[in-house]
């Protein structure tokens, strides 16, 4: 019995001895909302702005997959036509009473805005640059 008792001891000394304290999660990085308007949330994908015959415009070209940022950008055009979104959503940020329309591009889309201003657009770019969303704050 008092073998029993010392094995007990030493393993539960073992036990004590080997272990550690629980080690704190790393912080839980929030998902990205999903915005179907936003050519940006493919991965691979940068924008610039141009000055074309039809007015500014922006440019979303990808390495990934250019359907899905063609597929976004005629989303971004039809909001700004239509007016409905958040108001932090890019499709919402645009000279009001400008028209968008989106056109293919090698890579990606063109949203054009009729009526629009190249230097807003300029200057919505620069946030734009390096982003993974398209929410302006």
């Amino acid at each position: 019995m008092g073998d029993t008792n010392l094995v007990k001891l030493l393993v539960l000394a073992l036990l004590i001895g080997c272990s550690s304290p629980a080690k704190p999660r790393p912080p839980e990085v929030p998902a990205a909302k999903d915005d179907p308007t936003c050519p940006l949330l493919v991965p691979g994908t940068a924008v610039t702005a141009e000055d074309t015959a039809d007015g500014p415009a922006l440019v979303f070209v990808t390495t990934g997959d250019a359907a899905a940022v063609r597929t976004r950008g005629q989303a971004l055009a039809a909001m700004h036509n239509e007016r409905k979104g958040p108001s932090e959503d890019l499709g919402m940020m645009f000279t009001i009473g400008s028209t968008a329309s989106a056109a293919d591009v090698e890579g990606g889309v063109r949203v054009t805005f009729k009526g629009g201003q190249l230097d807003e657009l300029q200057m919505h770019v620069k946030h734009l640059t390096g982003a993974t969303t398209c929410e302006m704050h």
